[in-house]
């Protein structure tokens, strides 16, 4: 998992869904800051959760330049491995679902399969998902809720869950290997 962030939300969120990645058996979290991301940790990763803060509704610059290198200066194939998105936002409707829809733009633009976390409600059992996963963290709701980590979790879980599918075994991983 890849994050930028500047005052510290973003990183507890991608801790958040480094949580909900070590609840699938099997599934590893590494998690980076964007701008130390290697293209070896993109070329071995199975799945790569995507986060940043909001600025002026969308992601910021800095984010969009380092992962535009990932596939223009890198040369990365992204094809087929799973992806999700979350993000960080001071205020109720200040962009953050835009910054989400981004980062997904970027992996379905690179052939990723895009996955949010799952939801269920428990009086009538329908089951629904969500584009990714966000938190409010501005003069009205500072800081990471326990509900807004519990989106990243699921999202993390989601997102390992599909690429441990998805994902031929490594040869390390062969009986007998």
């Amino acid at each position: 998992m890849a994050y930028y962030s500047l005052t510290g939300n973003t990183e507890k969120m991608a801790e958040g869904v480094a949580e909900g990645v070590k609840r699938v058996s099997g599934a590893i979290p590494h998690v980076r800051k964007v701008d130390e991301v290697s293209q070896q940790d993109l070329e071995t990763a199975d799945a790569i959760a995507l986060g940043c803060p909001t600025y002026y509704a969308n992601i910021p610059g800095r984010m969009k330049v380092v992962i535009d290198d990932w596939s223009w200066k890198m040369k990365v194939d992204f094809t087929d491995k799973v992806g999700g998105a979350f993000a960080t936002g001071g205020g109720q409707v200040g962009g953050k679902e835009h910054a989400v829809v981004s980062l997904v733009m970027f992996m379905l633009s690179n052939r990723m399969i895009v996955a949010g976390p799952l939801y269920q409600n428990d009086k009538t059992g329908s089951v629904w998902g969500e584009v990714g996963a966000a938190a409010m963290t501005g003069p009205l709701d500072p800081g990471v809720s326990e509900a807004e980590l519990d989106s990243a979790r699921r999202l993390g879980e989601r997102v390992a869950r599909l690429a441990l599918k998805l994902t031929p075994p490594h040869p390390s991983q062969h009986a007998g290997s």
